[in-house]
């Protein structure tokens, strides 16, 4: 306990502190108000040397609780003068100044509880709208392609992420991640890997070299057992082709427009997350993309939603509705998402969810 107020009736007496822990102590833990008229012929505090020595000779002791019966503190009152006793209607008043008092605490602490949320809640609005600022604001124009996107955080900040990465070279390569965990520790590696990525993926002449360094560079940055699963598909609009190259993401679906099939791509040939060993060696799968093809990249946002009975939507759910979804891009992924909500049926979303998809147009 710490005293945080004190007043003696005479001003001589301001710098000495009357008060008995003992007393203190029983009125906390019994959580009643104690009166004692005489309180060294009192038995209940015979063995009390702060009375004896503190020379207090009638005393009142009153816990200060809260509406949910926590104790806040207490009030005591002493006197040394034992012609001027304490009596159960002084008790009585100071029980009633009490309740008043621990009214006026609880609420001056409930105040400055909503002043710190407040406070929290402010920063992580700005932290949202600081992570929504480094994904990309514009999808790739290609007069052969269209693209469509989608990124929602099952916090105010999360740890998925995609980007759109133009190459020297006339290719844009397409990434997306997701940082084990979420919230704050897994948006802030977040924010670590769009600026890792977009280094590694402009200064490496191949995928699986940029892939490479960028697991490297996660491992040795000292995150502690925080991983990132990874995909990085790079296209050429040119020739048509895609290289994928995959470090423990789930695999990107490709739809195929000639027979309507969906199937996973290099799922095979995936490495481990980034983090998990500093040295590791990817593989390279390369695809063409036929006209009206489709490329899928997703979190397990997506394929992890669990409707109220904890069920998962599962990656069947997800491949048979591309085999009947819409040809373009952007209904095909607002329908994906419409279907999953609708799957969800009002149970809360528990895991960041990304979406890229891009298709080659007839």
């Amino acid at each position: 306990m710490v005293v945080k107020a004190t007043k003696a009736r005479r001003t001589e007496d301001e710098d000495s502190i009357r008060i008995s822990t003992t007393i203190v102590r029983q009125a906390i833990m019994s959580g009643s108000a104690i009166l004692s008229a005489d309180a060294v012929e009192d038995d209940r505090f015979k063995m009390s040397e702060s009375i004896t020595s503190l020379r207090i000779r009638s005393m009142m002791c009153v816990p200060l609780v809260s509406q949910g019966g926590d104790i806040l503190g207490v009030i005591q009152i002493a006197t040394r003068d034992i012609g001027q006793q304490f009596d159960k209607d002084d008790l009585d008043v100071l029980v009633a100044i009490a309740q008043q008092a621990s009214l006026a605490v609880e609420n001056a602490k409930l105040h400055e509880d909503l002043v710190k949320q407040r406070d929290i809640e402010r920063d992580l609005e700005f932290a949202h709208q600081i992570q929504l600022g480094l994904l990309p604001h514009n999808r790739p124009k290609y007069k052969e392609y269209e693209f469509f996107d989608y990124y929602e955080s099952a916090q105010s900040v999360g740890g998925d992420y995609f980007d759109y990465i133009e190459l020297p070279s006339g290719k844009l390569a397409v990434t997306l991640g997701d940082v084990a965990g979420k919230g704050v520790p897994a948006a802030i590696l977040m924010a670590r890997l769009y600026a890792s990525a977009r280094y590694q993926v402009l200064s490496r002449n191949t995928a699986d070299k940029a892939l490479a360094e960028l697991n490297t560079e996660i491992a040795s940055s000292g995150v502690g057992l925080r991983f990132i699963t990874f995909v990085l598909a790079v296209l050429d609009p040119k020739k048509h082709t895609v290289s994928i190259v995959n470090a423990g993401h789930m695999a990107p679906l490709l739809r195929k427009t000639s027979d309507g099939s969906v199937e996973p791509i290099a799922q095979d040939k995936s490495g481990m997350p980034l983090g998990v060993l500093k040295k590791q060696v990817f593989h390279v799968e390369t695809i063409t993309l036929e006209k009206g093809d489709t490329l899928l990249l997703y979190t397990d946002g997506v394929t992890e939603a669990m409707d109220q009975d904890n069920k998962l939507y599962h990656k069947d759910r997800l491949v048979k509705y591309l085999k009947s979804g819409p040809d373009a891009a952007e209904p095909l992924v607002k329908g994906l998402l419409s279907d999953v909500e609708s799957f969800r049926n009002d149970s809360m979303q528990k895991d960041d969810i990304c979406v890229v998809c891009f298709r080659r147009k007839k």
